[in-house]
């Protein structure tokens, strides 16, 4: 089945007179997103994912997203706060004394 999308024009004529709900509410959420930190490592490093199936659930109008954090790879839910991935801290840790691997790195 192939879709076609709408002519621009019939959409703009669809739209008058309705209030745009949804792109506050996108904004909102991008900056709620924007503002979480990783529950494991504290890095602001963080992707939003998801199963497609559980992006739209409730009364939202947007997207709710899963972070996982780039260092550690830990996944949580910023919403509610529940960790559904551990991931490895330790990976996310700068070390204070630097690990030396040969005599290349002296």
């Amino acid at each position: 089945m192939d879709l076609k999308p709408l002519d621009p024009e019939i959409i703009l004529r669809l739209l008058e007179g309705h209030t745009n709900v949804i792109s506050p509410t996108a904004r909102e959420r991008d900056q709620f997103y924007n503002s979480q930190k990783c529950s494991e490592c504290g890095s602001n490093a963080l992707i939003k994912t998801q199963k497609p199936n559980r992006l739209f659930t409730g009364d939202s109008l947007v997207a709710k997203w899963l972070l996982g954090c780039k260092d550690c790879g830990a996944l949580f839910d910023p919403h509610t706060g529940l960790l559904i991935n551990m991931g490895n801290p330790a990976k996310a840790m700068v070390p204070a004394i630097p690990i030396l691997k040969g005599p290349h790195d002296l």
